[in-house]
């Protein structure tokens, strides 16, 4: 019997020593979401017509089966860029001035290779991507384009946006007047916002010539336009602060001045803002959701589908100070990615809105567009006032990390954001402010001209490209539209790591890490130094900043009294208010005043008093 107990144990001590060692904590999607990287060769720097460097405002990747990777970028100065994202020799692969003015959205033709570009010359224009050769302009709009977008599966019919305050649907199908398409359907004073003072302004207008354009300021802008369905399109706007759903079977031209939409979904925060909207509308893939960017610092996801008008989720920790910015949603409708005013770019779990995002770093400008490659998981484009468009890409383990590419080649990483408190913004909304610098460091190209005939687009990715290498080709089988593919890049059974990763699916937090935090330094702000050992305000900034306010303050004490007094407040240092006081209470235990004068004050003898009449000269009477 002893033996018998002895060899069970032994066996037991042999079991345990098999079973593989369990780890104290899975790792989470953020961990994932970590390996996004941007390096140098995945830069591309937006230039214009003089070879000067300009701000790209919309890029979209093409969903047509032939062009899964190829992404378009227009910019500042009317250009359109076609970039081929999986070459690395031949990555753009034909650029074209599409308008004499900056065009502020894209949109390809669904699984096409033709798109259509919004610009600010009042116009959308559709463009055959192969040659470069226009195929239609459309006009009807009197401001700039700020907006277009196509129906899920037609590609005839898109609609557009503008500063007028319409909405207008197009067909190409329709015949042209006059060289031009003609709208089909419109939708006048989309997103007007009733003013105080609307009967005198009706007044006014009654006046004005017809034709003209109206003015910005009296028309509410349309931000964003998409479609739902054939039937059914999703607005926002600058001001209103709602978003709008219009069924496009109902004859808007009824209600010019006051058009009833479908659906209201109105402003969900707290802000006391009166003037509150929209920069970026954007639809998971079952199109049941749609996410909006709102000027507030928040994103709100909103179920158009139901009778609900309350958000069903809000995604904040970004910065939105500009109509500009946008979002995207990740083929597998997990994350969420948008640009923010803080010079970095966001992803969010959509299951976990009140997780720390991840934040896309590399940019030295407010990142505006992102986009999220329909068909490749593991590819984000982004575009910034930097002047720049990067491609991120998610690495695993043993592909090109840090440490093999080194710092030099790195431009852009990710690191999880720290739950910081949510700094309270001004109650306004900044326009944006045009940028005139350029990247002195970088050569200019040739000025942006139409490729050669012969330029051809590259094949489906399935086919592997005569540039790449086959150890590229090798390494990137099969393009992952979701996580768990990239995760389980065979059919077979995932991995280890990717089982406990799939089944863990909150996102673990990390240490808080130190961020880089910008300061303005008012114009007034170095009078209130007077002391600059006690001032609270220089304390905060680093050794060379406060250096430079020291240098300011002492500027404003040496400035004279016909230059520093005005526009200055009284200096912290003299404590003027204590002095005051001390002067009263002094004056209150003096002795009181007799006959207009304290007692010991010298008075003032009859000797030295004269005659008001001795100041005058004596005239003789005659």
């Amino acid at each position: 019997m002893i033996f018998r107990s002895i060899v069970d144990a032994q066996r037991g001590r042999r079991r345990q020593n098999a079973l593989p060692a369990q780890p104290s904590s899975p790792p989470s999607l953020g961990f994932l979401l970590s390996g996004y990287g941007c390096v140098r060769r995945d830069e591309h720097v937006s230039y214009g017509n003089l070879g000067d460097t300009v701000p790209p405002f919309g890029l979209a990747f093409s969903s047509a089966a032939n062009l899964q990777n190829v992404l378009a970028v227009a910019n500042e100065e009317g250009i359109v860029r076609v970039y081929n994202t999986e070459s690395r020799n031949n990555v753009l692969l034909k650029e074209w001035l599409a308008h004499e003015n900056a065009v502020f959205d894209i949109a390809w033709v669904p699984g096409e290779s033709q798109l259509v570009t919004a610009a600010g010359d009042q116009m959308a224009r559709l463009w055959d991507v192969h040659s470069g050769e226009l195929l239609g302009s459309f006009r009807g709009h009197l401001c700039s384009l700020k907006s277009v977008g196509f129906t899920p599966n037609d590609k005839a019919v898109f609609c557009t946006g503008a500063r007028d305050g319409n909405i207008m649907v197009w067909d190409t199908r329709c015949s042209k007047k006059d060289g031009y398409y003609k709208q089909v359907k419109q939708i006048s004073g989309a997103h007007n916002k009733a003013e105080p003072n609307s009967v005198q302004k009706t007044k006014k207008k009654r006046g004005s010539t017809r034709g003209m354009a109206p003015s910005v300021d009296s028309q509410q802008s349309v931000t964003v336009v998409l479609f739902q369905d054939q039937h059914t399109l999703i607005s926002s706007g600058a001001v209103d602060g709602v978003v709008k759903m219009w069924d496009l079977r109902k004859n808007y031209a009824a209600h010019r001045q006051d058009p009833v939409p479908l659906q209201t979904f109105p402003y969900p925060g707290s802000s006391m803002r009166m003037r509150l909207g929209y920069s970026g509308l954007v639809l998971d893939s079952s199109r049941s959701n749609v996410m909006c960017n709102c000027t507030d610092d928040n994103i709100y996801m909103f179920n158009v589908t139901g009778v609900k008008t309350s958000p069903v989720a809000v995604f904040s920790g970004h910065q939105n100070s500009s109509f500009y910015i946008k979002s995207t949603v990740s083929p597998d409708d997990q994350f969420l990615a948008s640009g923010s005013s803080d010079n970095h770019a966001y992803i969010w779990k959509m299951s976990s809105p009140s997780h720390p995002p991840m934040m896309l770093q590399g940019h030295s400008e407010e990142v505006t567009s992102v986009s999220w490659c329909p068909t490749d998981f593991t590819k984000i484009a982004s575009c910034s006032d930097d002047h720049t468009v990067r491609i991120w890409r998610l690495y695993r383990e043993g592909e090109e990390t840090e440490s093999r590419l080194g710092k030099t080649n790195l431009v852009g990483w990710a690191r999880l954001k720290s739950p910081t408190r949510h700094s309270a913004r001004a109650d306004t909304t900044p326009a944006k402010t045009p940028h005139t610098h350029s990247l002195v460091s970088l050569s200019s190209p040739r000025p942006a001209s139409c490729a050669s005939n012969n330029a051809s687009l590259p094949l489906p990715s399935s086919t592997t490209s005569a540039q790449s290498s086959p150890k590229t080709s090798a390494q990137r089988p099969q393009t992952p539209t979701s996580i768990k593919q990239w995760l389980c890049p065979s059919h077979g059974s995932p991995s280890p790591l990717a089982s406990r990763v799939l089944s863990h699916q909150n996102d673990a937090t990390t240490p808080p890490t130190e961020q880089r935090v910008k300061r303005r330094l008012e114009a007034s702000s170095p009078s209130c130094c007077g002391d600059i050992e006690q001032c609270g305000c220089v304390a905060e900034l680093n050794p060379a900043k406060k250096s430079r306010v020291e240098g300011l303050c002492s500027e404003v004490e040496n400035v004279g009294p016909s230059k520093g007094k005005e526009n200055l407040r009284p200096s912290a240092g003299g404590n003027w208010l204590s002095a005051m006081g001390q002067k009263m209470r002094s004056s209150q235990g003096s002795p009181r005043r007799v006959d207009g004068r304290t007692p010991g004050s010298p008075a003032c003898s009859p000797q030295s008093m004269k005659k008001i009449s001795t100041y005058f000269t004596k005239r003789t009477l005659e």
